[in-house]
């Protein structure tokens, strides 16, 4: 478990696109090992990053942790 607030949705955005970049890169190549263990990562962050986006209250969220 992890806790994060708001203020670092900056970077949970940035490391989503990173990761689409990575599977998609991945999806080329043919490496479905790769796009597998990097699409739950993914579905984690989006979970962190839709729990900030609704509740945007001081003191911080408690998500489980994307990787």
């Amino acid at each position: 478990m992890c806790v994060t607030t708001p203020e670092f949705l900056p970077q949970h955005w940035q490391q989503r696109e990173q990761l689409l970049q990575i599977v998609s890169a991945a999806e080329a190549c043919g490496q479905l090992r790769v796009v597998e263990m990097n699409q739950q990562v993914l579905g984690n962050l989006d979970r962190i990053i839709t729990a900030l986006e609704d509740d945007e209250t001081p003191g911080g969220t408690e998500v489980a942790d994307a990787g």
